[in-house]
This record gives C-alpha cells, structure tokens and sequence, in this order.
C-alpha cells in the first residue's frame, strides 16, 4: 500500500489560506449570514427586492469549499446585495450595521472580483475529486490542472497562495509515488525508479482506480453511525453484517 494524504482537503487547505488572505471577504460573508439567518420578515424584504436573487449563501467553515462559493455569489449579485442591506434598519442589530460599514469598503468589490476570477474554480475541483471510481490518471490530471492555474495567478497574494498549495503537495510523499505509478500505466515509455521496494510490477495493475482521497472512507463512517445507532439494540450480528454488505454496496 501507498500513504496518500487526501487530496480533496488539501484543496481545501488552499481554500482556508484564501479565507485567511481577505478579512474583510469573510467579514462580509459571516455578517450578511447572520442578518438573514433566522429572520423571516428581512427574507421577505430581500425577496421584495430582488426575485430574482437567490438568498444570501450560509457556509460552513468545515464543509468543503462553500467559503468560496459564497464569495463567488456576492462577486456576482455584489449590486443588490448591497442595495438591500443599505437600506435595512442599522439599528435593528449589530450585524447589519457591520456589514454596510465594510459594504461601503471600496476594496471590497475588488477583493472579490479577485477571488472569483482567480479561485472561483476550486469548489467544482473538490467536487471532481470526491466522485467515486475516478480512474487515478483522472484524479491527478485534475489536481494538476489546479497546480497549473495557481501558478498563473499574479500578484503577491496569489503567490503566497500557489506556495502553499506547493508545500501541501510537497509534504504529501505518498502522492509522488503514485503519480510515478500512473504513469506507467498510461505511457510505455516510463522508466521504474525509486518506488517502495515492497512494490512488485504486478502490484501495479492494482492503482488503475487508486483514490487520492480519503471520501470514501469517511463516507463509510457515516454508514456505520447511521446502522450502529444508539437505539439499535436487538440486531443479530447475521442481519448487521448484511445490512453492511447492502449499505455499503447501494452505489
């Protein structure tokens, strides 16, 4: 077997060192969240206003790439959103009146114009990765196409960002392994050096569909918190394995 480190969470890595590069994005993001977050009379003013905007994204920090994508929406719907929020009551909470404070920001549109048009592509990347039975030549093609697009984006901030993608792929040795061993199985012409010696050729016909994540694994997970429930207390051990067999297996 190879150590791989997953390379979804990496991508999201990079993700958090964007999140982390533009304070007043994210500001934005948590505070127009909390405006609309639980509040059915500024959701119907917000629809009154615009019908035809989707309401304001609320991403979890831990899910995978909705940061990004909640950046994405306010580079596209920048006008309105800010339209509807001026005009909101600034002495009805402290979220409102923070978020016209950095929507009056001149940087702001600026700010996320970047991450859009730089960045905006990530979230669909995690995405491509996590899918299941992805032959191994796909998944590092992918993860190549972002190693490329980081290198082109310009500026300061981009560089510190394509560095840190580098130093995720550069501690992740397991990865330089398995990208020898794709290709050698889709070119003929690749010289065999420097894998594990516990490695035989005939191990190699094994990799074509190696995954690069660890999705997979956790998606298991939630198949057993899902049949190993609290209340699950008179199931044979007969019955628990086929129900594994079928869970694990429905896809």
């Amino acid at each position: 077997m190879v150590h791989v480190t997953c390379l979804a969470h990496g991508v999201h890595r990079v993700a958090e060192e964007i999140r982390g590069r533009f304070t007043k994005v994210d500001k934005l993001i948590s505070k127009v969240k909390q405006i609309f977050l639980k509040c059915p009379a500024r959701v119907f003013f917000f629809k009154n206003r615009a019908p035809n905007v989707p309401l304001p994204p609320e991403p979890i920090i831990t899910r995978w790439g909705t940061w990004l994508r909640a950046a994405s929406y306010y580079c596209t719907y920048f006008q309105e959103i800010k339209n509807i929020v001026l005009e909101l009551n600034q002495n009805d909470a402290i979220s409102i009146k923070e978020a016209q404070k950095i929507l009056n920001n001149p940087s702001l549109e600026t700010d996320l114009v970047y991450i859009h048009t730089n960045f905006g592509y990530l979230p669909d990347t995690i995405e491509k990765l996590e899918n299941q039975g992805l032959p191994l030549a796909t998944s590092i093609e992918i993860v190549r196409n972002v190693s490329e697009k980081l290198n082109s984006v310009s500026g300061n901030t981009g560089m510190l960002i394509n560095e840190k993608f580098k130093n995720v792929l550069a501690k992740n040795k397991g990865f330089e392994f398995i990208q020898q061993i794709s290709n050698i199985l889709i070119d003929e012409t690749t010289v065999i050096e420097g894998l594990p010696e516990e490695l035989s050729i005939q191990d190699f016909i094994y990799f074509k569909y190696a995954p690069i994540t660890s999705v997979d694994v956790e998606r298991s997970f939630s198949i057993y918190k899902n049949l190993l429930s609290s209340n699950r207390r008179s199931f044979e051990f007969e019955n628990l394995k086929k129900s594994f067999i079928v869970q694990c297996n429905n896809f």
